[in-house]
């Protein structure tokens, strides 16, 4: 692991990556998930602030919504590798259980509590701002396609954007989706995806692109 925080209680970090399986009561890291959720709310929501002083309550609200995520804490967690140190219950399926990005963004969490506990908001600013800096940069706009499309469709006070899978392909476990999106009479896409949801998205990426937009 390469959590960035020298533990004066070493303690602290053992119970927050003791998975509620390997644990009894307060032993487990339920608790300091709790804790850290809250801290790392405050944290990026202070930054957040100070950092995009010319944004409105909406952006700085996606912001932190995609920024505070089990996605993107299990992302966080990945970082610092903290699945090598997670210990789950005795005969249960430990590669399973840490494989589920709960598990590892539950555990980020639980360990910058600890680091708060340990130390103080300071260390927690220290060993997590930088994390989060990378994945805003590496984030792109913070509306996603559709929602872009159709606040710019309202906007021109044109039609609402519609959606439609022309086209499906492979097994049913394994279905790849081709969405085309039709807009004011023009058609944009198809593009595809592993989902209806990513396909549509993609979908309005590309009428954004043919627009003129992005």
């Amino acid at each position: 692991m390469n959590v960035p925080h020298r533990f004066r209680e070493p303690a602290l970090l053992e119970r927050a990556l003791t998975h509620p399986s390997a644990g009894a009561g307060a032993d487990h890291n339920q608790r300091l998930e709790w804790l850290g959720d809250a801290v790392v709310q405050l944290v990026v929501t202070e930054w957040l602030i100070a950092a995009e002083p010319t944004w409105g309550e909406g952006e700085m609200t996606r912001a932190r919504q995609r920024l505070v995520n089990t996605e993107a804490l299990a992302t966080l967690a990945d970082r610092w590798a903290l699945a090598e140190g997670v210990r789950v219950g005795r005969g249960e399926p430990r590669e399973r259980i840490v494989a589920l990005p709960k598990t590892r963004a539950d555990a980020f969490e639980a360990v910058v509590a600890a680091i708060y506990l340990d130390g103080g908001i300071e260390p927690v600013r220290a060993a997590i701002l930088p994390e989060f800096t990378s994945l805003l940069a590496g984030m792109g706009s913070l509306v996603d396609p559709r929602s872009r499309l159709m606040e710019w469709a309202q906007a021109r006070g044109g039609g609402t954007p519609e959606y439609e899978v022309v086209a499906t392909e492979g097994p049913p476990h394994a279905a790849v989706f081709h969405v085309a999106v039709r807009l004011d009479g023009a058609t944009y896409g198809p593009a595809q995806a592993r989902s209806k949801k990513a396909a549509s998205a993609a979908a309005a990426r590309l009428a954004l692109v043919a627009l003129g937009i992005e």
